[in-house]
């Protein structure tokens, strides 16, 4: 079904997960939605899309530059990073602002993700109607795979910027040496395998999965797009997980995406994504509230007031 109206998505959203609730009932497991403008497995929209994706971090090639990545973003923009007492908030909201990172937000709003699906999230007026069908994931996680923002493996992942790839070695004992030493430096009671065996290997095979995490609502911003994050642990030098998200790998725990999966996708035409964009303004979603920066305000009225315009003119 290509959906075309925000009746559509609603009834689809429902059907998904009505439908997974019914032949795998699991009463604490949650379920969110992530928006995408376009079918990123594939260059056509005709062929489905899968239940595999990655972080931004992977997706652009870019873990070798990840730790410059960091380092650059905190020393050209540190005043916006004061508030944040922790890694894990750091890394959150470089994530929100479009910088790659380990993380990647998910909704428990399909509205807020069918905004994303229809091209907003800041993009400009030019990319935001590509001609390509959007896409929501429809995705269920297992409530033994959500962690607190001050879990030990989400506080590691949110580390792992702080050192260069030929540091990192998870197959191997003392592998994480050079990551729980920088954990220290920010977290004195972390443990390590200099404390104890069992949980530098506990430490070393849980960052070699995905994990589902609650963040601290500490902007405004992140507050709007409630949800929740995945953070993407990695293999020996940082190399790429690769879950599938597949109904196959949701029990099987040396999967890296055990406990996570993509249970359906709705599916938005192209041609309807402007119309839609408009309804979702009646239910308070607008890239002025999702995005509540002046420079996006002002953006998002030059983008719509152009469209205004030009349906007059036509």
């Amino acid at each position: 079904m290509r959906c075309r109206t925000v009746d559509d998505i609603a009834r689809e959203a429902l059907r998904i997960i009505d439908e997974e609730s019914s032949v795998h009932p699991e009463p604490r497991a949650e379920f969110f939605f992530r928006g995408e403008s376009k079918n990123h497995q594939s260059d056509y929209d005709d062929e489905p899309l899968g239940t595999a994706f990655q972080s931004l971090l992977d997706r652009k090639g870019l873990v070798e530059y990840e730790r410059d990545l960091y380092q650059e973003a905190m020393r050209l923009n540190v005043a916006s990073f004061e508030e944040d007492r922790t890694m894990v908030e750091r890394v959150a909201r470089m994530q929100h602002y479009g910088l790659p990172t380990r993380f990647c937000d998910m909704s428990t709003n399909v509205f807020l993700s069918a905004h994303f699906a229809c091209g907003g999230g800041g993009e400009c007026a030019d990319k935001r109607d590509n001609g390509r069908d959007g896409f929501i994931r429809v995705m269920k996680v297992r409530s033994d795979r959500i962690k607190s923002f001050t879990s030990d493996i989400i506080i590691a992942i949110s580390h792992l910027p702080l050192v260069t790839s030929e540091n990192v070695k998870p197959s191997q004992e003392r592998g994480l040496g050079y990551l729980t030493y920088e954990v220290k430096n920010n977290r004195p009671g972390f443990l390590s395998e200099d404390d104890d065996k069992d949980i530098g290997k506990q430490l070393r095979e849980e960052i070699q999965h995905v994990w589902a995490f609650k963040p601290m609502m500490n902007s405004r911003r992140i507050r709007r797009q409630d949800g929740l994050f995945l953070a993407f642990g990695c293999g020996d030098n940082k190399k790429s997980l690769e879950p599938t998200f597949s109904p196959s790998d949701y029990d099987n725990p040396s999967a890296p995406s055990d406990g996570i999966k993509q249970v359906g996708y709705i599916r938005i035409a192209a041609e309807a994504k402007k119309d839609i964009r408009k309804q979702l303004r009646y239910f308070c979603i607008e890239a002025e509230s999702v995005y509540p920066e002046l420079s996006n305000v002002c953006e998002e009225l030059d983008n719509r007031f152009m469209e205004i315009k030009n349906e007059e003119e036509k």
